[in-house]
C-alpha cells in the first residue's frame, strides 16, 4: 500500500483533547512525531510504509483480538499502539489506552484523512432488505450531474477503480480512506450501504450523511442484536445522529411498519422526515401502476406539486419502492427529475439482484440475494405474478448465523411455491444437519419438498424438474461468488453454476 503523503499529521493533533485517553509513561516524547499510516490490520504495517511512522489500533475481531498480538506488533515498530481498556497489561511505552476503540478509530481516521465526508454529497442506506439496489440506483441517476461512487455489499467504487468488498460498511479506516480517494479521484457524490453491524459498532462515526434513506426492517441478523426492536435502534442511530452527525434530510418507506414508527417518532422529536411509499398518506407515493412484469415496469410518483412518470426495465413491488427512495433522496441533492427519470429507464438491475438466466428448455432461473423471510417473501411474490406455469425455489440458511429466521423461509417457500429444494448457503462452521433441522421445523407439506446438502446438486434437481414455461428461484447467495464450509472458501457461483449444468437434464 502506497502511504498518502498528504496525511502526514503529527499524533497529538490527531488524539486531540476530546478523546478520553490513558497515555504511556513515553507519550510526550513522541507527540509530535509524525503519523504516516493508519491501521488496524498488522499485515499493512511492514507495507504501507516506514517504521515508527505508524499508528495501529489492536482491534477485537470475530475469530481474533488485536490485544493478543501486541508483543508481536510492537517488534514491527509502530510510532504507537492504541489498546482498549480491556487489555489489563501494563502500557508499554508507546501505548494508547481508549474507553471506545470503535468511536475512538472513526474519530482518528476522520481526522487523518482530513475529514472528507464533507467534501462529498453523501447518502446512506439502511434497512433490512433493499440497501444495495437503492445504492445502485441513486449512484445511476447521481452520475447524470456529476461523478459519483458507492460502497456497500457488491463492490466498492471510488470512481477511479473497483475494489473488492469486505463488510456491507468497511472498518472506520478503510472507509474515511475510500472516501478520501473518492474525493482526490473527483469524486462528488456517493451512496453508502450502512448495516446495523456498522451502526452498533460505530464503523460509520461521525460520518456527515447529507440523506439517510431507511428501506424496511424485518427479522435479521439477531444473533448479533438479540432481537428486533434492538436491531431497530441500531437503525435509528442514523436518523438520530446517535453515531455523531444527524443527516440533513430523513427519507422513510412508511409503508413498513417501523419505518412509519420512524418517521413519527421524528416528527414528533422536531425533525423533517420525508415520506415515501404507496401509502396515500405518503409525501412521495406510488400510483398508477400501469405495468409491472417481467418486461418491466410503468408507474408515477406523485407529489403535492408533481407527478412523475417511471419507465424501468426492473420488476416487482419492493424494486418500485427501491426506485422511489433513491428518487426522492436524490432529489434532495439536485433537483434534476427529467435525468433522474432517464437513468431509472436506463438501469439495467444489480448483480446477484433478480439475475435472469433462460435455459434451454424454455424455462426461466433467476439469481437473487434473498436471504431473509421478508426479501424471499418479496422475490416469490414478484415471480407468482409472472409464472405461466410452476415455481420451483431452491435456497438455503447460513451457518453461524441468526437461526430464528430458518423455519420461516422455510414455511414460505414451502408453502408459496409448486416446489422447494433445501440446500447449504455458507454453512461456515455449523454442522448442515444442524442447519437442516431448525429448517425442517418449517416444512408445512412434506410431499413439496426435498432437502439437498450438496447446493450443485440441488440446483441440477430443480432444472431437471422444470420444463418450458416454469420459474426456478435460487436465493440467497446472489452476486457472491463462493461458499463457506469450515475454514475454506470454495469457488460457487449460482450464475455460473446454472448455465453450466442446464444442459445436464
Amino acid at each position: 500500500m502506497v502511504p498518502n503523503m498528504k496525511n502526514l499529521q503529527a499524533l497529538k493533533n490527531l488524539i486531540g483533547d476530546d478523546l478520553p485517553i490513558n497515555l504511556g509513561e513515553n507519550f510526550k516524547a513522541f507527540q509530535n512525531e509524525l503519523v504516516e499510516q493508519i491501521t488496524c490490520d498488522s499485515r499493512e504495517i511492514n507495507e504501507c510504509s516506514r517504521n515508527g511512522t505508524v499508528l495501529f489500533f489492536a482491534l477485537g475481531g470475530e475469530h481474533f483480538d488485536g490485544h493478543d498480538f501486541i508483543d508481536g506488533i510492537f517488534q514491527k515498530n509502530p510510532l504507537a499502539i492504541i489498546l482498549s481498556e480491556k487489555d489489563l497489561k501494563s502500557l508499554h511505552g508507546r501505548s494508547i489506552q481508549v474507553r471506545d476503540m470503535q468511536k475512538t478509530m472513526a474519530v482518528i481516521a476522520k481526522r487523518f484523512f482530513t475529514n472528507p465526508d464533507a467534501e462529498l454529497n453523501l447518502i446512506g442506506v439502511t434497512g433490512t432488505n433493499g440497501k444495495t439496489t437503492t445504492a445502485y440506483l441513486c449512484r445511476a441517476m447521481l452520475n447524470t450531474i456529476s461523478k459519483t461512487g458507492m460502497l456497500g455489499t457488491v463492490e466498492y467504487d471510488v470512481c477511479g477503480k473497483i475494489r473488492k468488498v469486505s463488510n456491507t460498511t468497511p472498518e472506520a479506516i478503510v472507509l474515511f480512506r475510500m472516501l478520501a480517494e473518492a474525493v482526490q479521484n473527483g469524486c462528488q457524490n456517493l451512496a453508502l450501504e450502512i448495516s446495523s453491524h456498522a451502526l452498533e459498532l460505530k464503523r460509520a462515526y461521525g460520518l456527515e450523511i447529507d440523506v439517510a434513506i431507511f428501506t424496511n426492517l424485518s427479522p435479521d441478523h439477531l444473533d448479533f442484536h438479540g432481537n428486533l426492536d434492538d436491531y431497530f435502534l441500531a437503525k435509528k442511530k442514523l436518523f438520530y445522529g446517535t453515531n455523531g452527525c444527524k443527516p440533513k434530510h430523513s427519507i422513510v418507506n412508511i409503508d413498513d411498519g417501523y419505518g412509519r414508527q420512524l418517521f413519527h417518532s421524528l416528527k414528533n422529536d422536531g425533525e423533517m422526515p420525508i415520506s415515501f411509499g404507496f401509502s396515500k398518506d405518503a409525501d412521495f407515493k406510488i400510483c398508477n401502476v400501469k405495468k409491472n412484469d417481467i418486461n418491466g415496469t410503468i408507474f408515477t410518483i406523485v407529489t403535492k406539486k408533481q407527478s412523475y412518470e417511471f419507465r424501468s426495465p426492473l420488476f416487482g413491488h419492493y424494486n418500485l419502492l427501491n426506485m422511489a427512495a433513491s428518487f426522492v433522496a436524490c432529489m434532495m441533492i439536485y433537483e434534476e427529475p427529467e435525468k433522474f427519470i432517464g437513468a431509472v429507464a436506463d438501469f439495467q438491475g444489480v448483480p446477484g439482484r433478480m439475475d435472469k438466466v433462460m435455459l434451454p428448455n424454455g424455462a426461466t432461473a433467476f439469481v437473487d440475494y434473498a436471504h431473509t423471510p421478508n426479501a424471499l417473501s418479496a422475490a416469490i411474490e414478484s415471480l407468482q405474478s409472472i409464472k405461466k406455469r410452476h415455481l420451483i425455489i431452491v435456497f438455503g440458511c447460513g451457518g453461524d448465523r441468526d437461526t430464528t429466521k430458518r423455519a420461516p423461509m422455510t414455511r414460505i417457500a414451502n408453502e408459496r411455491s409448486d416446489f422447494a429444494i433445501a440446500t447449504s448457503d455458507n454453512p461456515r462452521h455449523e454442522p448442515q444437519d444442524n442447519i437442516f433441522r431448525d429448517m425442517e421445523k418449517g416444512v408445512v407439506d412434506s410431499s413439496k419438498i426435498a432437502f439437498v446438502e450438496d447446493r450443485k446438486e440441488a440446483i441440477i434437481k430443480a432444472i431437471q424438474l422444470s420444463q418450458a414455461g416454469d420459474i426456478i428461484l435460487v436465493a440467497g447467495k446472489g452476486h457472491e461468488t463462493y461458499q463457506r464450509v469450515n475454514d475454506k472458501t470454495f469457488d460457487f457461483d449460482d450464475r455460473r453454476i446454472i448455465r453450466e449444468v442446464s444442459n445436464l437434464r
